[in-house]
């Protein structure tokens, strides 16, 4: 991973959060360049990338395309807000439980910008404590960075981590390089994964999806993971959090098959940080999307792609 990443990618920077939401930020008028508003929805465009985010729902993603090929789940009901879209939740889990805080999760965030990048901030959840910010700007063509932080806002300390979940169509394979461990699947039914070459792969076949949903939980290492699908390649770019500094009964990597085919869910979370009354996380993650050379789409072996995959890095 390049050092002008490390340097941008501090997953767990803890610092006292100035009151509000920071000075410099106004409420958008003139979005960047990069960035068009369509209605409710905001558009981004990177290169042959684009982007679609509602910032009335959560600000989260609810569309990804390279040269007009749609690679996220596709939006069926606007209501079924667990079905869809690209979300932020804190880890762990067991915190909040199900389903996901609505202010935090599907609710509306105000839209600002700042320093020619665009600001997504929720309101303040009144059981956790939690504000989630949520920051889009460009990084290179067909890639873009988003800049997450939480911020604990109640009077207690908090022990906390970023988790960030993609929803992808039935179809297609996951892989990441594996880390320390053994694979895990906590409540649901484990998921069919394979160990090739250092990489854990998981290939969707809807016949091994049966009676519960499936799931498996491994620390990965190197700082990413990779979706494909039908030729085309998402891959995120992250710092690697260390085995064992994730939260209790969760890991760095994680991988969600639907009982009901409905989609994938591609998770990948920070490590767990301590945050004083005031203080705050941040984490960036940097999405990578291309169309796989032709050499690619004809003999996509796990190495070949893994090795790709690392180029873009």
């Amino acid at each position: 991973m390049s050092n002008r990443y490390s340097l941008i990618a501090c997953v767990a920077m803890v610092v006292l959060a100035m009151a509000g939401c920071g000075k410099g930020k106004e409420e958008a008028k003139d979005l960047p360049h990069f960035c068009k508003q369509d209605g409710s929805r905001l558009l981004i465009k990177q290169g042959k990338m684009r982007l679609e985010i509602m910032p009335k729902i959560g600000g989260r993603i609810s569309s990804l395309q390279y040269a007009g090929h749609e690679i996220l789940v596709p939006i069926v009901d606007l209501d079924k807000v667990t079905d869809w879209g690209t979300v932020l939740w804190s880890s762990p889990q067991t915190d909040w439980g199900w389903p996901p805080i609505d202010v935090l999760d599907n609710k509306p965030y105000r839209l600002s910008t700042e320093d020619d990048k665009v600001v997504l901030t929720s309101e303040i959840d009144s059981r956790t404590g939690y504000q989630f910010t949520k920051t889009y700007r460009p990084d290179g063509e067909d890639r873009i960075a988003i800049d997450y932080r939480i911020t604990n806002r109640s009077n207690e300390r908090k022990n906390v981590a970023p988790l960030e979940v993609t929803r992808l169509p039935s179809s297609g394979s996951l892989f990441f390089p594996s880390g320390e461990g053994e694979v895990s699947n906590g409540l649901f039914y484990p998921l069919d994964v394979q160990m090739i070459d250092e990489l854990t792969w998981f290939d969707y076949d809807k016949k091994k999806i049966r009676t519960d949903h499936h799931k498996m939980m491994q620390d990965g290492k190197e700082g990413w993971m990779a979706y494909v699908d039908k030729g085309y390649l998402l891959v995120k770019e992250f710092n690697d959090s260390p085995a064992g500094t994730t939260a209790k009964g969760e890991n760095e990597i994680e991988i969600f098959a639907h009982v009901d085919h409905v989609f994938i869910e591609m998770k990948q979370q920070a490590s767990l940080v301590a945050l004083g009354p005031g203080q705050y996380l941040d984490w960036t993650v940097i999405w990578h999307v291309k169309k796989l050379p032709d050499d690619l789409v004809q003999n996509p072996t796990p190495q070949a792609l893994a090795a790709y995959v690392r180029s873009l890095l």
